[in-house]
């Protein structure tokens, strides 16, 4: 029955680990979460595949532009510098400072969010980092108080971009800019779902030693 148990702790820790880099490879979805450190800075981080930011950096400036992984960092930020925009009550234009790039199967773009004003009734965001990918999607979501608590999807149908406004106490947004996110989770599912099984018949399994 030991035996048992550990054979399906390792099963499914693999499948969990399997899921993750499956997620890592997916040059079509990107995330951007918005949120607050313990120590009060407000942070952006992109993610996506290493295999996205490549695409869309060779893309861009061409095969062989770059020769170290410092040089592919800067490039990385050049793209993200003139590509994403972050406007507050339609004139509060968002800084980013001491932006970095974190190299892995998941790359980031981590950044600190400069210009927040205290009163905000308007976002205007626009994610184009990886518009020449193809179908690419990116889901944004906010971790601030104040700011909107749904998940809202960037794409081709929106032009990438989301357009919010506070009436009412609650955070209104076009039709077209459909924020339910019926986005292409299906990686997400199948480890959700593997990972729930075998924890379920984990369970099980120690319940009956």
């Amino acid at each position: 029955m030991l035996y048992k148990t550990r054979r399906f702790k390792v099963l499914f820790f693999s499948l969990l680990w399997i899921g993750n880099v499956a997620l890592a490879h997916s040059p079509d979805f990107s995330s951007i979460i918005i949120s607050k450190t313990e120590n009060g800075l407000i942070v952006l981080q992109l993610n996506s595949s290493l295999t996205a930011f490549q695409q869309e950096v060779n893309y861009v400036n061409g095969e062989g532009a770059y020769k170290s992984p410092e040089e592919f960092q800067n490039l990385v930020l050049d793209i993200f510098k003139s590509r994403f925009s972050f406007i507050i009550n339609g004139k509060d234009t968002v800084h980013f400072k001491n932006s970095k790039v974190l190299l892995g199967h998941e790359t980031k773009i981590v950044a600190e969010v400069i210009g927040l004003p205290e009163e905000i009734n308007i976002i205007q965001l626009k994610n184009e980092v990886f518009k020449d990918v193809h179908r690419n999607q990116s889901v944004v979501i906010f971790l601030l108080d104040g700011f909107p608590k749904e998940k809202f999807t960037l794409q081709k149908d929106n032009q990438h971009s989301i357009n919010l406004s506070l009436e009412k106490g609650k955070w209104i947004t076009p039709s077209l800019e459909e924020h339910s996110s019926k986005l292409n989770f299906v990686p997400y599912l199948i480890t959700l779902i593997l990972g729930s099984l075998l924890f379920y018949i984990f369970g099980k399994t120690k319940t009956y030693q």
